[in-house]
């Protein structure tokens, strides 16, 4: 995959951005390219981005492109910035606070249908990421860490069995996890954090549907006001 090396508007066309592997669809695949592209910040905080100049770096026409600035807009990355531009959003401790209330209440709907319904092996494998977490939290390697939380959330999601809820909350989760990789520096993968995905795990498997649900709203209000806290601690504004 070539890299984007140039950050501003007017070199946007001269760089070239490779398409993600094994797509869903070329939207998809346009829209998990430019999801990465904001993490890594080759499309940094407040940058400009066109559909034009997007298409031509991926080498695709506009319509993917269309259909992943819309995607990008919904989960709340990428906002207007007039008729024909669009721009990506600055992180502020509204936009991450109103995100992590939308998250706890689809996670702990999760979390209640997972221990109602979900099935032992899918449980098994969600207890499996948790144990990755403790793992990296004591390492302090936090790139684990997030890639087995991300995990650890997704499994208990598909424990559900609720395709629909699984992709709100896929959706929901999007900016938080671009967000948190690119602003954060690991204040999310603590050994508290590590050990509340553990009591979450065994409650799921107990098949204890009100421990469980009430588990995940302390595990993710807790993480939302540690990382809504840093946020203001360190200056980032406080308004969308």
């Amino acid at each position: 995959m070539t890299e984007l090396t140039h950050r501003t508007e007017e070199s946007a066309g001269e760089a070239s951005l490779g398409l993600a592997p094994r797509p869903d669809s070329l939207a998809m695949s346009v829209y998990n390219t430019i999801r990465q592209a904001i993490v890594d910040g080759k499309l940094p905080a407040a940058s400009r981005v066109t559909e034009a100049g997007l298409a031509k770096q991926l080498g695709v026409s506009k319509t993917p492109v269309r259909e992943a600035l819309l995607r990008l807009k919904e989960v709340g990355l990428v906002e207007s910035d007039g008729p024909r531009a669009d721009r990506i959003v600055t992180p502020s401790a509204v936009r991450l606070r109103d995100a992590y209330e939308v998250r706890e209440a689809l996670e702990m709907k999760s979390a209640r249908l997972a221990a109602e319904r979900g099935h032992r092996d899918v449980l098994l494998a969600a207890r499996h990421e948790a144990e990755r977490t403790v793992v990296a939290a004591d390492q302090r390697d936090f790139a684990a860490y997030r890639a087995a939380d991300e995990a650890f959330h997704t499994t208990i999601a598909r424990a559900t069995g609720n395709a629909r809820l699984a992709r709100l909350i896929d959706d929901a989760n999007a900016m938080i996890i671009a967000l948190r990789q690119r602003d954060l520096p690991g204040i999310d993968a603590s050994p508290v954090c590590a050990s509340q995905h553990m009591a979450i795990s065994k409650a799921l498997l107990d098949g204890d549907v009100e421990l469980s649900s009430k588990l995940m709203e302390e595990h993710v209000r807790s993480v939302g006001d540690n990382v809504v806290a840093y946020l203001t601690d360190h200056g980032a504004p406080q308004h969308a």
